[in-house]
């Protein structure tokens, strides 16, 4: 079943993409007027399973980690992950010392 659900969102994300970068002008604005608000959405869903906890650690991530005592108190990864591909480092390396 995961194999199935992993290949449909994959599939979608593809044709998102393709469009986007090769289609016209008029495909690329309705595509972003249909498909960007679905995208922030899932963005959103996403991230928010990964908010920090009162003591700033990610309940997803360090719930599951109940033996290990000594937590880092950092950013986690999966925010880390959205902001490096939110803005684009590989394509815009500049932006890395934007970090901050």
């Amino acid at each position: 079943m995961f194999h199935e659900l992993h290949r449909q969102v994959r599939n979608q994300l593809e044709v998102i993409s393709g469009v986007a970068e090769l289609g016209d002008d008029r495909a690329a604005v309705a595509l972003s007027r249909s498909e960007v608000p679905h995208l922030v959405s899932a963005v959103r869903a996403l991230l928010d399973a990964h908010l920090p906890d009162a003591d700033g650690y990610c309940r997803t991530c360090w719930g599951r980690r109940w033996w290990f005592h000594s937590r880092p108190n950092v950013p986690c990864r999966q925010y880390l992950t959205a902001r490096m591909a939110l803005m684009d480092f590989d394509a815009n390396p500049k932006h890395a010392l934007d970090v901050a």
